[in-house]
């Protein structure tokens, strides 16, 4: 007999026994039984590695495997033949013995049972994490640095890697299969991404100790890393077997990119083309591939991570650089489809007014460099065809403006200039014709100027004063 079919059978007795006494609580009784009823495992099966101590309330179990097993099969079998089982999502069913074919990787695997009622809704899950390679095999899935692969391999825990002179500090990222997992570098908890920002005080070696904690099993793993800065690595014995096995390819070498030409001699201190690739990679005296900013002849380029020469914009640490098609930083002016940008000296793009050979520019926040009227700093300011700011006077649709000599727009006020007297309306214009003004009436000439002396308009006759107002007397 079934454990369900008891626990059914014990339920029953204690209805029966209740409705003699209280009758009218017969559907109440009957669906809270029925709702604690939660369905439930008869064993689990692994063809590999020890046997399972199964126990129908006890729902995660670990299991160990020979690291050579790539293949097993587990079986699930409920408890009750009516609940329906899945195995990582898969039903199973007595027709194939709950059954189910699973591939192992190197490490851990996790494996979901789910067993459900269909007529109650309710299921149960258990699961079961097999390591292929026992209790030690519990392995990161990579390690970064700038956000290139070390060469990592799940079975090796220790790495010798090489970086540049002059490095001073590196983003260290370790990658974790899914789960819950707890990463240490040098006993320090690192936060949610699993990096940290290593720094380095001159040449030498450094060694980062990476410590991995599952927390789902509690089963815990360990890398080293020792990293020699601006120093080789010595012995270098896996350079000189991979110079010679590898020709015309690309190896990993101490953590380093490298490439072998024919003769598999490894490229040293020049520019490479790869048709794979279709981009130029660019290696040091050492053989290394480099990544990041790199200065050859006066001229700097950008290498991305993974070691390509960056053409066209660069979005680097909250500033814009221009790199052209060989790759070149750009500094000055510079057009990109049909506008124009400066790159100061150190190659960032500039933003806001700039002096360019004694003259003034303004370039908005996407680094276009603006033409025509801006308003800035609650000022108008017009910039020529070529982006010039223009003092003086200008001349824009029919109308004249003047601007005063920090570029902005005179308005509201009187001007003198060239021993005449002009006027500038609140819109910046200048004025023509009759104006009335802190109680005065003037007259502007058709050229701007102001009137003095006497004026015949529409037929009659005024005489204006030496300030210019009219004389109505």
């Amino acid at each position: 007999m079934s454990k369900k079919l008891k626990k059914i059978i014990t339920a029953l007795f204690i209805i029966n026994t209740f409705l003699v006494a209280k009758p009218n609580c017969l559907n109440i009784m009957d669906a809270k039984v029925y709702a604690e009823e939660k369905p439930s495992l008869k064993n689990i099966y692994l063809s590999e590695g020890n046997d399972i101590d199964f126990k129908d309330d006890i729902y995660t179990y670990v299991v160990d495997v020979d690291k050579n097993t790539e293949d097993a099969f587990i079986r699930a079998k409920p408890d009750d033949p009516d609940d329906k089982v899945k195995i990582n999502g898969q039903v199973v069913t007595k027709d194939d013995n709950y059954k189910e074919n699973i591939s192992l990787d190197q490490g851990k695997n996790k494996i979901e049972i789910e067993v459900s009622d269909d007529k109650t809704k309710s299921k149960s899950v258990y699961t079961v994490y097999v390591y292929r390679g026992g209790k030690d095999a519990v392995y990161l899935e990579d390690i970064n640095i700038n956000g290139s692969s070390i060469g990592f391999n799940k079975a090796i825990n220790s790495y010798d890697i090489e970086l540049d002179d002059g490095t001073d500090i590196v983003e260290l990222q370790a990658i974790t299969d899914e789960g819950n997992y707890t990463i240490t570098a040098n006993g320090r908890k690192l936060d949610e991404t699993n990096s940290i920002k290593a720094r380095f005080n001159g040449i030498g070696k450094y060694t980062i100790n990476i410590g991995l904690k599952d927390e789902d099993t509690q089963r815990e793993g360990a890398y080293t890393l020792n990293i020699y800065l601006g120093i080789p690595v010595t012995p270098n014995v896996s350079d000189s077997i991979n110079a010679v096995i590898k020709p015309n390819q690309w190896i990993i070498v101490n953590g380093r990119w490298r490439y072998n030409d024919s003769l598999g001699n490894h490229l040293e201190d020049t520019w490479f083309y790869d048709d794979k690739y279709k981009s130029y990679f660019h290696f040091n005296s050492r053989g290394n591939m480099q990544t990041g900013w790199i200065e050859e002849d006066g001229t700097w380029y950008y290498l991305k991570p993974n070691g390509e020469m960056y053409t066209g914009w660069l979005d680097y640490k909250d500033n814009w650089y221009l790199l052209d098609n060989d790759g070149d930083m750009r500094v000055g002016w510079a057009q990109r489809d049909g506008k124009w940008y400066y790159l100061r000296k150190d190659g960032t793009m500039a933003t806001g007014w700039i002096v360019s050979k004694n003259h003034w520019y303004f370039l908005n926040s996407s680094g276009t460099m603006e033409t025509g009227w801006i308003y800035y700093g609650k000022r108008w300011y017009y910039l020529d065809s070529s982006g010039l700011m223009c003092t003086g006077w200008i001349c824009d649709n029919g109308q004249w403006y003047f601007m005063n000599p920090d570029g902005s727009m005179k308005s509201g006020e009187w001007l003198y200039w060239n021993s005449n007297w002009y006027y500038l309306n609140y819109v910046g214009n200048m004025r023509c014709g009759w104006l009335y003004k802190d109680d005065k009436y003037y007259y502007l000439n058709e050229d701007g100027t102001m009137r003095t002396g006497s004026l015949i308009i529409d037929g009659y006759m005024y005489n204006f004063n030496e300030d210019g107002s009219v004389n109505f007397g």
